[in-house]
C-alpha cells in the first residue's frame, strides 16, 4: 500500500505543480499547492517516512492526502488521511496541512486512542527552504486536543520561533507553491 501511495503522489505531484504553474499564469487565480515525499528525522532519532499532496482549487476547495510512518519502539506509527485544508504563507515558504484520518494501521499503544481514529482531524506543517544549504523541514503530526481541529489548525497557522519543533528533510523534498 505504501509503494502505491508513493507511486500515487509522484504522478499526482507532477500533474499539480503543471496545474498550478498554469494557473499561476492566470492573475484572477490564486492557488496554493504543497506537496513531497521522503524521511524527516524527530528529534534526531525517528525517522518517519512521508508522502503528501494538497491542493486548493480556484473554488476554494481543498483535495489530496498523507501518509506517515514510522515505529516508536512500541510499535508500528501508521496514518493516512484526506486533506481537508491548506493555509500557505508564499513569503516565507510554509505550509500548514490538515485533514482527517481515513485509516490508522499503529501498533504502538501511543497512537491508538480514539483521536487517532478514523473520522477524526490531523495536521502538519512543513517548511520548502528553498536553499540548497538548508534542509526543508517537517513537523509529526498533531491531533485533536488544545487544537480543536484541522480548519482551526490552518486558520490559526502556528508557527514557533527558530523553526521549533519543525524536523529536517534527511531524503525526498518537499515544495510549497
Amino acid at each position: 500500500m505504501r509503494h502505491l501511495m508513493k507511486r500515487i503522489c509522484v504522478v499526482l505531484l507532477g500533474t499539480l505543480l503543471g496545474t498550478v504553474t498554469g494557473m499561476a499564469q492566470n492573475p484572477n487565480v490564486a492557488p496554493h499547492a504543497a506537496a513531497g515525499a521522503g524521511h524527516y528525522l524527530v528529534a534526531g532519532s525517528l525517522d518517519v517516512e512521508f508522502t503528501f499532496f494538497a491542493f486548493q482549487q480556484p473554488n476554494g476547495k481543498f483535495f489530496g492526502a498523507f501518509h506517515e510512518v514510522t515505529n516508536d519502539g512500541l510499535g508500528n506509527v501508521e496514518f493516512y488521511a484526506r486533506v481537508t485544508c491548506l493555509a500557505v504563507d508564499p513569503v516565507e515558504h510554509r505550509a500548514w496541512i490538515g485533514g482527517v484520518i481515513t485509516s490508522n494501521l499503529s501498533t504502538s499503544s501511543d497512537f491508538t486512542d480514539e483521536i487517532h481514529q478514523p473520522g477524526h482531524d490531523v495536521w502538519f506543517r512543513i517548511l520548502d527552504s528553498n536553499d540548497p544549504n538548508q534542509p526543508s523541514r517537517s513537523t509529526f503530526m498533531g491531533f485533536e486536543g488544545a487544537i480543536p481541529s484541522s480548519a482551526a489548525y490552518c486558520a490559526l497557522r502556528p508557527w514557533a520561533p527558530d523553526n521549533a519543533r519543525t524536523w529536517p528533510v534527511t531524503q525526498g523534498g518537499l515544495t510549497v507553491k
